[in-house]
């Protein structure tokens, strides 16, 4: 996009959007409850799925994810991974490394150092024993298990997968923090920057909500949020996902990379950040 464009308006834009009904609600939603991952700037990257008319299109931009055990007791498969077909080299294999020891919310963060790890720790499995994985007791690396990209039929490309993950006991009630990155066999492709999954067990909306915002501000740090697609930019192929979100204001599982603020919401204030970032274009180094 010219940068000369940027002198408009980016309200009367939003409002000129909504108004002529450019989304429909008529949509494919089988991904909206994963993660999204896919390329973006020669490395994996994690989003969410968001419906846009008829289509579904990954924002590669978010890094904080919400779950909730209780599929059955202490256990979530959900959300699960997804591309698009064609997003990896089919026949390739995407894995991932659990990169540190589990942390327990105290109600106000997530402690650093041992007092912040709680004695439960969480397996992550998918099929054969050999693909069981259990977080450390320390902060260390440990290496993951490896799932196929499709390489038949219509979905060549497509990573679609589904790990349960079982909190051990003694499986207190309470929020739990598990850090994570993904890795692929595909020549090439770099390892996804760090992303953070924040598991509820029997916790409130509220305080599942406020713990993710909290990674979110003093974790994760985003440099640019407003760059929903993540190609260093916040122009046209940003502001229409916003729009989007904008007009249907709640936030869904698993993330909200339009809520900029951490209220869960999509809302004037979100537009307000978004705006600044918009008129900017460019993201900061």
């Amino acid at each position: 996009m010219n940068p000369s464009r940027r002198n408009r308006n980016a309200a009367t834009c939003l409002v000129a959007m909504i108004g002529v009904g450019m989304f429909n609600g008529a949509a494919r939603a089988q991904h909206l409850i994963d993660l999204a991952i896919g390329q973006s700037q020669g490395r994996i990257a994690t989003g969410v799925f968001q419906v846009q008319g008829e289509n579904v299109a990954p924002l590669l931009s978010q890094r904080v994810f919400i779950a909730e055990f209780g599929t059955f007791p202490n256990f979530t498969s959900t959300p699960g991974f997804d591309s698009l077909v064609g997003a990896f080299q089919g026949g390739s294999q995407i894995g991932f490394d659990i990169r540190r020891a589990l942390r327990k919310w105290d109600g106000v963060s997530f402690p650093e150092g041992t007092g912040g790890i709680p004695p439960e720790r969480l397996q992550i499995k998918l099929g054969p024993a050999a693909n069981t994985r259990v977080t450390p007791t320390t902060d260390e690396l440990v290496t993951g298990f490896s799932l196929a990209v499709s390489n038949s039929g219509n979905s060549v490309g497509e990573f679609h997968h589904h790990p349960g993950f079982t909190l051990l006991e003694p499986a207190a009630d309470g929020l739990y923090l598990l850090e994570l990155q993904l890795w692929s066999t595909q020549a090439g492709l770099g390892t996804s920057a760090p992303y953070w999954m924040v598991f509820s067990q029997n916790a409130s909306e509220e305080d599942l909500h406020a713990a993710a915002s909290w990674v979110r501000a003093n974790i994760w740090h985003p440099v640019c949020p407003a760059d929903l697609n993540n190609d260093g930019m916040v122009d046209d192929a940003d502001f229409v996902p916003f729009v989007v979100a904008y007009n249907y204001l709640l936030c869904d599982p698993p993330g909200c990379p339009t809520d900029f603020n951490g209220d869960w919401m999509t809302d004037d204030a979100d537009f307000s950040i978004f705006a600044v970032a918009y008129d900017a274009l460019l993201c900061p180094e």
